[in-house]
């Protein structure tokens, strides 16, 4: 009979569980290389400045926020984050509030802001210019009280005041969105140029849509991988 030394055997371990090690150390850090590979040659790179899209980007108050964008804009939809070129030299992150060919209004939901005698007002979308105006579910602002804030400037100031509002039956007045253009706002309602102030915006310059959000000094690589894995959810 022939016996197998001792050694080979632990030996034939050892190499097991080096393996197992090895395999468990590389499958991490080769997928993290394909995320790098993925980011830098399909999407673009973006730091951000202001705080027009706090609490999401900029929390802190300073600019330290980047993010990764795909120019693909065949996906892009209601409540995604865009860059959009504003200018030849002026690019702003907002999000998207109202598609091409629908209609618009901000107006009183007749619910009691709690401890006030003010009711909260809110946006309402008809989706696609039929329909019903349903009320805009906006999870992502921190105060409701701005909607009464931005309904002012939406009727009353800024480029759209002398817009020409349409009134349906109840004396509601909504603004309609052309087939070519875009509604977006910033989340930080109180700090932000969108919109609100000087109408829809030409669809076409839409320069892409955020996928990735990299916040302060956090390695950008590691951020990406948590989004990706859906540990971290920033919508």
């Amino acid at each position: 009979m022939q016996y197998t030394p001792y050694k080979k055997l632990k030996s034939k371990k050892t190499n097991i569980i080096m393996g197992i090690i090895f395999t468990i150390i590389c499958i991490p850090i080769v997928f993290a290389l394909g995320v790098m590979f993925y980011c830098n040659a399909f999407l673009e790179y973006y730091p951000i400045s202001g705080t027009s899209m706090q609490p999401l980007l900029n929390a802190s108050g300073k600019d330290e926020d980047h993010v990764y964008i795909t120019t693909n804009k065949e996906d892009i939809t209601y409540g995604d984050v865009i860059i959009y070129q504003k200018s030849n030299d002026v690019l702003v992150i907002k999000r998207v509030i109202a598609m091409p060919g629908d209609n618009i209004m901000i107006k009183d939901t007749g619910r009691n802001q709690e401890g006030t005698a003010n009711n909260y007002y809110a946006i309402y979308i008809q989706y696609g210019g039929q329909g019903e105006f349903v009320e805009l579910n906006e999870e992502y602002i921190e105060n409701k009280e701005t909607y009464r804030i931005i309904y002012n400037q939406f009727y009353y100031g800024g480029d759209l005041y002398n817009k020409n509002f349409i009134t349906d039956e109840n004396g509601n007045k909504y603004l309609h969105i052309e087939d070519d253009e875009i509604f977006y706002l910033g989340d930080n309602r109180l700090n932000s140029d969108d919109c609100v102030d000087y109408g829809p915006m030409k669809y076409e310059n839409i320069v892409g849509e955020v996928v990735y959000i990299v916040h302060g000094n956090n390695l950008k690589i590691i951020e990406v991988i948590k989004q990706i894995l859906g540990i971290y959810k920033w919508r």
